[in-house]
């Protein structure tokens, strides 16, 4: 097992919350506890790490932004779910239920359902359990239950997942959750589709205009937790509003399988040009909602994404945090190449969700070398996660005039639940782990119209090549696989259907790559 929680664990605190108007929880008067998360990890000299919070520190009090965030707290809540859900560990039912816990107490729930407030979420909370609701520096909104979020957002996915975990374990504690989530979406609804059907023009392509905080990339993160909830439940309600947020996710795929940004789903709604790797698991909730429901705009975007534009990705370098290209552009120009273990989790969780959901088996290949960036496939040659102690470091960082990255070690909540999420996904598909385990670059090259990457394991021989056209024909080309054991082609389409699957001997082989598809080269 790659999944270890150890540093997770280390991160989590309890904490008794005071009184707040319009602020309380599940059984708060009977276990007047929760548990929350340490928002950072500062690396020490001796390798330990120290938990701190965001901002400056205000004497014994807190910090300038909080110590805990909802956030860091709903994802690790979401780590704990998908663990006990894998496993049975009744340690991880017991931290998801109480980090949980801890969520709810953070959204506002004000006795009068009038208030503009209902269901938002207070981002951060201070070391004592007090809010606060106006951090500094400023976030938007201001205060932080004021209107739509990514923590609303977060919260969605939490409490969606939550309910479909708990259902038939702990029905009263389920239902306050569905209650939680119903209140999340009502604010939604108000927030945020009261803008549905709406168009604005954005780089001169009409964009839709009802995205949460114009997010398509955490419109997606809110869909995750509809999709479970809605398939344990099967309320219309919210089946509702699953649909229309997720036509205007749908709606944010752009480009073609030879142009930026080669079908991908764009994640911000104020720019039809830029891609970054901050966040992107759009797709994975597009594919959700496909196995859900049959929507086939979404199984196309969801197809696009991880077909075309992620293998163009791959062989390019990465997750960047931010690329961006005109459209119809044959290239895309690299603003930021900092990476982090956000961006390479989404990777992995969006292409094993459309593989499931559309039954293309390339596309769980592609999640193993996405899933590589955590053990060396990555601009720093270097690992980004310890299967020994469970940490994942904050990031890769480029400095001007280098090539290669520098990892930074730090490990904070962010960074460690993503790579745990990655984990747990790798866990889940042996095919996948192994690819992932194939992770030394030993060549990557560009051309006009075809990249490729080629990985290998020195250990154990394995070899990987993955090969991305951006001809608008079939190319060819050679592809050198060392050692005597053979190898396994599969050519794709720009769509992941397999055209050609094959087991060939190893040394000089020569390979198809269909116009705008992918093809692999796997030597176990």
């Amino acid at each position: 097992m790659l999944t270890n929680l150890a540093h997770l664990d280390s991160l989590r605190v309890r904490i008794t919350p005071p009184p707040a108007p319009g602020h309380t929880t599940y059984r708060l008067g009977e276990e007047p506890a929760v548990e929350v998360l340490w928002t950072y990890a500062e690396r020490l000299p001796d390798g330990g790490y120290l938990p701190a919070g965001g901002g400056e520190r205000i004497g014994d009090g807190g910090y300038t932004q909080g110590a805990f965030n909802a956030d860091d707290i709903a994802r690790a809540a979401v780590v704990y779910i998908r663990h006990w859900r894998a496993t049975g560990a009744t340690a991880s039912r017991s931290a998801a239920r109480q980090l949980l816990r801890g969520l709810c107490y953070l959204q506002t729930a004000p006795d009068d359902d009038t208030d503009p407030r209902a269901g938002n979420v207070v981002l951060w909370q201070q070391l004592d359990g007090r809010l606060n609701p106006s951090a500094e520096p400023v976030e938007t909104p201001d205060p932080s239950d004021a209107g739509e979020s990514a923590w609303l957002a977060r919260t969605v996915w939490a409490l969606g997942e939550g309910f479909a975990a708990f259902d038939g374990d702990d029905p009263p504690f389920a239902m306050f959750l569905r209650s939680r989530l119903r209140l999340a979406v009502g604010a939604i609804r108000r927030q945020v589709l009261s803008r549905y059907g709406q168009w604005r023009l954005v780089d001169d392509t009409p964009t839709p205009a009802w995205l949460i905080a114009d997010g398509a990339d955490l419109t997606g993160e809110a869909l995750l937790g509809l999709c479970a909830y809605t398939a344990s439940t099967g309320d219309e309600d919210a089946r509702k509003v699953l649909e229309q947020l997720a036509e205007a996710v749908a709606a944010m795929r752009t480009g073609t399988p030879w142009t930026w940004p080669f079908g991908a789903v764009l994640p911000f709604g104020r720019s039809r040009t830029e891609w970054h790797g901050w966040a992107g698991l759009a797709p994975a909730a597009l594919a959700g909602v496909y196995a859900l429901g049959g929507d086939l705009a979404a199984r196309d975007a969801a197809l696009a994404d991880a077909a075309s534009f992620t293998p163009y990705l791959l062989v390019g370098g990465g997750p960047d945090n931010l690329r961006a290209g005109l459209p119809g552009a044959r290239e895309a120009l690299t603003l930021d190449g900092v990476q982090l273990a956000y961006g390479a989790h989404s990777r992995v969780e969006s292409l094993l969700a459309t593989a499931a959901a559309t039954g293309r088996p390339a596309l769980r290949t592609l999640a193993g070398v996405a899933g590589s960036w955590f053990f060396g496939n990555n601009p720093a040659g270097a690992p980004m996660y310890d299967p020994a102690t469970g940490v994942t470091y904050d990031g890769i960082d480029r400095p001007e005039r280098h090539n290669t990255g520098v990892v930074h070690r730090d490990a904070g909540a962010e960074s460690t639940i993503h790579g745990l999420l990655a984990m747990l996904a790798l866990d889940g598909d042996p095919h996948m782990a192994a690819v992932a385990r194939i992770a030394e670059t030993s060549m990557r090259v560009e051309g006009a119209e075809l990249h490729s990457v080629a990985l290998s394991d020195p250990s154990t021989g394995a070899h990987l090549s993955l090969l991305r056209s951006l001809a608008t024909s079939t190319r060819a080309a050679d592809v050198v696989v060392p050692g005597e054991a053979p190898a396994t082609v599969s050519v794709n389409d720009p769509a992941g259907e397999e055209m050609e699957h094959y087991t060939t001997t190893a040394g000089r082989i020569r390979v198809l790559i269909p116009a705008g598809g992918f093809t692999t080269v796997v030597r176990p």
